[in-house]
């Protein structure tokens, strides 16, 4: 039942690849960094899939290379409907995949929620801060790299 959700999710995230119109005409690289327990690197890119909303594929691997996980998120950017203008975004969503441990018994399936916020410095690059809570979320601060 795990895989079947995440080859699901991974499909639906690939099949929407094409697709724009989000809160921004294009594309985001999202890279943080999250400390405390479950300190990692973390990562995920943006694809505009309808109106204020995002797909994207993701990745955390943490800093002791205890565990990595490997899923796909999906973000409504709340930035119309708070009137707000560049250089912020705000987002909240959710993120579903799996985490793989050094041994079969720290593998588990993650289902979490996520809101964050995004201060543009120019088109290219933004300063990214994110919470998060469910099985495998913490948050965390980094940068958005645009295309």
């Amino acid at each position: 039942m795990k895989r079947l959700l995440t080859l699901f999710i991974l499909a639906i995230t690939f099949s929407f690849a094409n697709v724009a119109n989000a809160q921004e005409d294009y594309s985001a690289l999202n890279l943080f960094v999250s400390f405390g327990d479950h300190a990692a690197i973390n990562g995920h890119y943006e694809i505009p899939i309808a109106k204020n909303l995002t797909v994207s594929p993701s990745a955390v691997v943490a800093f002791d290379f205890d565990y990595i996980a490997l899923g796909g998120r999906l973000d409504y950017y709340f930035d119309s409907l708070f009137k707000l203008n560049e250089p912020w975004d705000i987002w909240g969503g959710v993120d579903a995949g799996f985490v793989l441990g050094d041994d079969d018994k720290n593998d588990d399936f993650s289902l979490n929620l996520h809101a964050g916020v995004e201060y543009k410095l120019n088109d290219t690059w933004g300063i990214i801060g994110e919470i998060g809570g469910g099985t495998a979320s913490f948050g965390g601060i980094g940068v958005g790299i645009h295309f």
